[in-house]
């Protein structure tokens, strides 16, 4: 699996939480509980401008880069620009409240005195192992990768102008894709935009969806289409308002220190705030179980991993929300949460996925 230590964005709504690069690239998607279950391994986005190869937008030489939350708000703004051709992107995730799908907005402005043909690709390496195969195949105009239990969506309100299912990284740094397999043995595909030809100071944007399905619940092959064509017709726009006002109100609701109107430096507002935001997107609505952070090591090369609720830790936590009047989250941790997970000697064991269910055996009770 690709190395990849830091989260410096998290978006989500409790079901689905995602992390972000600085650079925004999209690092993990969790579905389920806030600690589990995660499907990606690498999502690369990139642009073919003209003749150009595939230049990525997270990872270029040319391109600078700009990250910020909207302010009071679990919405990430990433800023792009590629000195190079001066395209402008201005990337923007979210999760609405309602809906669990990650939405990305991709907005291009040519800063340029020349036209620019865009081609937008997305490459996507979902999480596979030999008992839990994933395979991919193209249907709906969307990218669809499943493996037994769960679909991982990828789809648009526009219609693609390519797709692949097999061996993609071989290609796809040439800036084309294309695909003949219906259905691909194989965790990694990729799904393209042509984003036509923008003129100087003109932009286009784009919203593409990345939606986890529950093969469980709606059949990978006639329920899911249903589903998909409910999301595209989903008035993103209201969405992102409904969201904005959403987690301002959540902030204001729970500042009650009423730091807002006090003359501490701006720095602490800003950290006050972002504990409040970060709280939430950390807890289990179902259970009360607190997670001590987003994954960094799923491989356990530095750690023995760490995005679980080790329930000592999170007793500190609560000692926060207390302050912050997060009083259904902290009764909730103690009355569902730490009911379900003591033993019959009572005693907690040292970690647990934040549904209550126990991690490893391994040091269980260190």
């Amino acid at each position: 699996m690709k190395q990849k230590y830091f989260n410096d964005g998290i978006v989500g709504n409790g079901k689905v939480t995602a992390s972000f690069s600085k650079t925004g690239e999209l690092l993990r998607l969790f579905y389920g509980c806030v600690d589990y279950k995660q499907f990606i391994e690498q999502f690369d986005v990139g642009v073919k401008i003209n003749d150009s190869a595939m230049i990525y937008l997270h990872n270029d030489i040319n391109n600078l880069y700009s990250q910020k939350y909207i302010k009071d708000t679990n919405i990430l703004q990433t800023e792009i620009l590629n000195t190079y051709f001066n395209l402008q992107v201005i990337q923007t995730d979210f999760v609405p409240m309602k809906e669990n799908i990650l939405v990305k907005n991709y907005r291009f402005i040519n800063q340029s005195n020349r036209d620019l043909a865009i081609h937008l690709l997305i490459y996507s390496k979902v999480l596979t192992n030999i008992n839990n195969d994933t395979c991919g195949f193209f249907k709906n105009d969307c990218l669809i990768q499943y493996n037994h239990d769960y679909s991982l969506c990828l789809f648009s309100k526009e219609k693609p102008m390519s797709y692949q299912i097999n061996n993609v990284a071989s290609n796809i740094m040439e800036g084309a894709i294309g695909g003949k397999d219906y259905i691909g043995m194989s965790p990694d595909s990729a799904i393209g935009y042509d984003l036509q030809t923008i003129h100087p100071g003109e932009e286009v944007n784009l919203n593409l969806y990345v939606c986890v399905s529950d093969n469980r619940e709606k059949c990978l092959l006639n329920e899911l289409d249903t589903e998909i064509n409910r999301i595209r017709k989903i008035d993103i726009r209201t969405e992102f308002e409904n969201l904005d006002d959403y987690w301002k109100k959540y902030v204001k609701e729970y500042d009650k220190l009423n730091i807002e109107k006090s003359e501490i430096d701006e720095r602490i507002k800003k950290i006050y705030k972002r504990s409040i935001l970060l709280f939430s997107l950390l807890t289990n609505p179902e259970t009360g179980g607190i997670s001590a952070g987003m994954e960094v090591d799923e491989d356990k090369t530095k750690c023995g991993r760490y995005s679980y609720c080790w329930t000592r830790d999170a007793v500190f936590v609560t000692r926060a929300m207390d302050i912050l009047g997060m009083k259904e989250e902290v009764e909730k941790f103690y009355h569902v949460f730490c009911k379900m997970t003591q033993s019959k000697s009572g005693r907690w064991q040292q970690r647990f996925y934040t549904d209550r269910k126990t991690s490893t055996l391994l040091g269980l009770s260190n």
